[in-house]
């Protein structure tokens, strides 16, 4: 061989080397920049409630927290209890729970890769309230005997 043709050789073999090198740390890079989204992802939510008819008294977890069309923010660390109430009207109760966000699924991708992403998995940001919308229909409360003159 030339002292030519070793030269080339030798060029190609250090492209290539570097070539794979950047890659690997282009990998390793968006693993460390990816894992653990969910730690970025915000403590509380918006959450709706709507009635018909509207201007009904919202309760989240016993605490009045406005009237319907009602928009909040709501934490996302555990189940909410709402309670909706107008004068004339049966009260009705309704309960959420919580599911994984889409920052916790991809959390779960990267830890099926990487250990390192499952850590977000214990941030708010890793969980949302299911659902982020509830409408109820109030019905009429029936009228009691002691209102009705009697025959």
């Amino acid at each position: 061989m030339s002292r030519e043709t070793n030269v080339r050789v030798s060029m190609l073999f250090s492209i290539r080397f570097a070539q794979t090198h950047a890659r690997v740390l282009g990998a390793v890079t968006c693993a460390v920049y990816l894992s653990g989204c969910s730690l970025f992802g915000g403590s509380s939510q918006n959450f709706s409630v709507s009635s018909d008819p509207v201007g009904a008294t919202v309760r989240i977890n016993g605490q009045q927290v406005g009237v319907t069309p009602l928009q909040q923010q709501v934490s996302r660390k555990g189940d909410l209890l709402i309670e909706v109430e107008k004068t004339g009207y049966k009260s009705q109760f309704r309960q959420t729970s919580r599911k994984l966000s889409s920052l916790g699924i991809v959390d779960v991708i990267g830890g099926a890769v990487f250990l390192l992403p499952l850590i977000g998995l214990i941030a708010p940001g890793a969980w949302e309230q299911d659902p982020a919308a509830i409408g109820f229909s109030l019905e009429p409360a029936a009228a009691s005997s002691a209102s009705t003159p009697a025959p």
